[in-house]
């Protein structure tokens, strides 16, 4: 098994998705998004008919974290990815839901990183709204409630507020497809920084 680390599986990756999305001007590609404010992050997430998370695991990781990420993923996105190197596959096979995608990566002797799907992901039946609601900066839950017909002052409620009456107002699914339009919007932006203004 030659080694792997994330630097070389990101790059790969970044281009495998690349390549499955190009003919779409309508999609995502982040990386390290901040999840609940920060609290987790996912390596890589792409924003298309729904938020699907992938985490690398590379030959030179350890998965102490494992769980941890396991259990914020399940709350925090649509689908989720697992791009684990040859030493942690079945650890991370036997450890994670049917529904999590499962992606083998090896290293040939040329350093060239190659990608075998051996679980594609399904829809994670876990979504929490409000988890999911975090990836919106507060002034964009504020602009959805507007653009669903929401006529209050909104401007000084909390963030738990606001994603509470958007719980309200709109399911898991459509929830996700306007975070992608709110986040295609934000041009040269970084997901974790938030307007001043709108700061609780």
């Amino acid at each position: 098994m030659n080694a792997t680390n994330d630097q070389d599986i990101r790059h790969a990756l970044h281009s495998r998705l690349q390549k499955q999305y190009y003919v779409k001007d309508d999609h995502l590609v982040v990386d390290e998004l901040p999840l609940e404010h920060g609290r987790n992050r996912v390596d890589i997430a792409v924003f298309d008919n729904c938020i699907h998370g992938y985490e690398i695991k590379s030959s030179k990781d350890n998965l102490l974290r494992l769980q941890n990420q396991l259990s914020q993923y399940s709350k925090s996105l649509q689908k989720v990815t697992f791009v684990v190197a040859e030493n942690h596959f079945k650890d991370v096979m036997v450890s994670t839901p049917e529904w999590c995608g499962l992606i083998l990566v090896t290293k040939g002797p040329r350093g060239g990183v190659s990608f075998r799907s051996m679980r594609r992901a399904k829809p994670n039946p876990n979504v929490d709204f409000f988890s999911l609601a975090h990836i919106l900066w507060k002034s964009e839950a504020i602009d959805l409630l507007y653009q669903y017909g929401v006529t209050e002052r909104l401007e000084y409620k909390t963030r738990k507020e606001l994603y509470k009456q958007l719980n309200q107002v709109m399911t898991v699914q459509e929830l996700g497809l306007e975070i992608k339009t709110k986040l295609l919007k934000r041009g040269n932006w970084r997901a974790d920084k938030q307007p001043l203004s709108y700061d609780d």
